[in-house]
């Protein structure tokens, strides 16, 4: 019988790449083989696929290049929130907890980077790799929500300026953080909870796709697609909404400038969402309709380019800084201070007029 031993790395579900192992072996007549099914879960492919050294050394640099960037850009973003803003609104406070979820995000990423240049050797533990998938899981997911959260917030102020909910005060913002991480932890428990305790210390199990219908598999699979559907096509509605009500307001010449400019930064916001998360998505999506379909060959591919498009979504902790922190003048004096320091030149001049505790609006 196949000995399979399966990882995802993709929204949830983080596909460390499914690779088999055919053993041989003649079961007694006495004791029939049973079914892979009949033990809650599906090996379709006992045989498709072998480690790619190529891959997961790409995915490797790959992930260690998204942790130092994200680490760098997150942390000067966390600093200039903490001591160079001074007057906060809403807005200010679902960028600063999007922060502090890609900061987390980026600190996780050094173990999942030495994962897959050692071979998809673990060496930290069950224990260890439990805890390393929940705040994988809680940061990605928490991060995606204040990406939602800032797209619904600059929405209801332009387009819906009237309403009683753009009153909310920055404690009001407070509260709705909380609310939103305590959601997510909610979220990110029960899959990881339900999930196959790993028989062998040396791997880092998780799961792979299945058709058994148990509740762990209908759990995370429409947990990973809600966490990609709705805060896309959240986004998508209030970005354009937001266009729309500004090409309405800017009509005169002296402000088309600012209006491109709006424009610009708007629609940055959701190709760049779309190309760190939907090729993820839809890898997935193929890798559970050719295990279905008994393809071996085509998994094998699918599931090796899974590897790299999982690994690409958490790019977008490291775009996040420069996204929405460069649309300030009190973020963009910072980074260039930061760029200046480590090319050696010291500090970079202020513009003129600038105050260091500028508000972010």
């Amino acid at each position: 019988m196949g000995k399979c031993r399966s990882y995802l790395l993709c929204g949830r579900k983080r596909s460390f790449l499914s690779f088999c192992k055919k053993q041989h072996r003649v079961p007694p007549a006495s004791a029939p083989a049973v079914p892979a099914a009949q033990h809650g879960r599906v090996m379709p492919f006992p045989n498709c696929s072998a480690p790619n050294t190529v891959v997961a050394t790409a995915v490797g640099v790959l992930l260690g290049l998204e942790c130092w960037l994200g680490l760098l850009g997150n942390a000067v973003a966390l600093w200039t929130f903490l001591f160079r803003v001074r007057v906060w609104k809403p807005y200010a406070v679902y960028l600063l907890n999007l922060a502090l979820a890609d900061l987390l995000l980026a600190a996780c990423l050094p173990f999942l980077a030495v994962f897959y240049l050692s071979l998809q050797a673990w060496h930290l533990g069950h224990v260890g790799c439990w805890a390393l998938r929940f705040l994988l899981d809680l940061s990605r997911g928490v991060g995606v929500a204040f990406l939602a959260a800032v797209a619904l917030d600059r929405y209801l102020r332009v387009v819906h300026c009237r309403l009683k909910v753009n009153l909310l005060s920055p404690r009001g913002a407070l509260g709705v953080s909380g609310l939103i991480w305590l959601l997510m932890v909610a979220l990110t428990c029960p899959g990881l909870l339900i999930s196959e305790a790993a028989q062998n210390s040396t791997r880092c199990h998780s799961f792979y796709p299945r058709a058994d219908g148990s509740f762990s598999v209908i759990w995370q699979e429409a947990l990973s697609c809600l966490q990609f559907v709705l805060p896309f096509g959240l986004i998508v509605f209030c970005n354009a909404g937001i266009i729309r009500a500004l090409q309405k307001r800017l009509r005169e010449p002296e402000k088309q400038p600012k209006l491109r400019q709006a424009q610009a930064l708007l629609t940055v916001v959701v190709v760049l969402f779309t190309l760190c998360f939907l090729p993820c998505f839809l890898t997935r999506v193929l890798m559970h309709i050719f295990q279905n379909l008994g393809s071996c060959g085509a998994l094998c591919a699918v599931a090796h380019t899974s590897e790299v498009m999982g690994s690409l979504t958490y790019l977008h902790s490291v775009l996040n800084p420069v996204v929405y922190c460069f649309s300030s003048p009190t973020f963009r004096s910072s980074y260039r201070r930061v760029f200046h320091t480590l090319r050696g030149k010291g500090q970079a001049a202020e513009p003129p007029g600038f105050h260091p505790r500028d508000s972010y609006s």
